[in-house]
């Protein structure tokens, strides 16, 4: 009987330690999941159906963008189009200073 005790007081320890293992685990993952998010702008709690959605928006802009990028494969539609484009005048400095 003494052997079956100390076998089993051994064994604690260990499961104990196991169980540490896999909070300090969970809590490593929450850390790196939090920090990845952070750094790409995510919301701390999206849905996978949310994520999905997103997903297939930014897809669907992406394509769109790929089709004008293949309307500029020929030198003379950029041109065309270069010089159709015009940018907006910058604002006067003046005009951000004054509080009137």
């Amino acid at each position: 009987m003494g052997a079956a005790k100390s076998f089993a007081a051994q064994t604690m320890p260990l499961k104990i330690l196991k169980e540490q293992i896999r909070e300090l685990e969970d809590q490593e993952i929450l850390h790196v999941e939090t920090a990845f998010r952070h750094s790409y702008g995510i919301e701390p709690f999206l849905s996978p159906d949310t994520v999905l959605r997103n997903l297939a928006a930014n897809i669907t802009k992406i394509s769109g963008s790929t089709h004008d990028l293949a309307a500029f494969e020929d030198i003379k539609n950029l041109k065309a189009w270069l010089k159709t484009f015009r940018l907006a005048p910058p604002a006067s400095v003046f005009d951000e200073m004054m509080p009137f």
